[in-house]
């Protein structure tokens, strides 16, 4: 009788281990998952930071570099900073000083650029203009 015990324990023992390696190991498919998340998190990402009323900086979040980077103003006077780059790399900060137009107010700029300096397709990031009043004590 407890050698039938012993048997019983043994194959459960043997079912589970099985299902633990089974079960750490990744499905079909994953790596390329893995690699595309990682080319995503490399992409350059801009985003646009208010400093004060009418101080901004664009950055690039990503991990590699974006070429011929233009920022579309529309109405903005732009009265420091380029808004062509010829390359924009990761980290990279570029400050802007934006002066609201008299006719009403820009909400939205666009950042057109490049993956590669030769590439004919060309990126579009929208970005949110933060508007809201600044407090009276702050500067331009």
């Amino acid at each position: 009788m407890t050698v039938v015990v012993l048997l019983i324990a043994l194959v459960v023992v043997f079912i589970l281990t099985a299902t633990l390696v089974f079960a750490r190991q990744p499905a079909s498919g994953t790596g390329r998952v893995r690699r595309y998340r990682r080319r995503v998190r490399a992409a350059p990402r801009f985003r646009l930071e208010r400093r004060s009323q009418h101080r901004y900086v664009l950055r690039n979040d990503g991990g590699t570099p974006a070429y011929d980077v233009r920022l579309d103003t529309r109405d903005l006077t732009v009265t420091e900073g380029e808004t062509h780059l010829r390359e924009f790399g990761p980290r990279h900060a570029e400050h802007y000083l934006l002066i609201q137009p008299m006719h009403g107010r820009v909400t939205d700029l666009v950042v057109r650029w490049r993956t590669r300096p030769d590439d004919d397709d060309v990126q579009v990031t929208p970005l949110r203009l933060d508007i809201e009043a600044a407090s009276e004590g702050q500067d331009a």
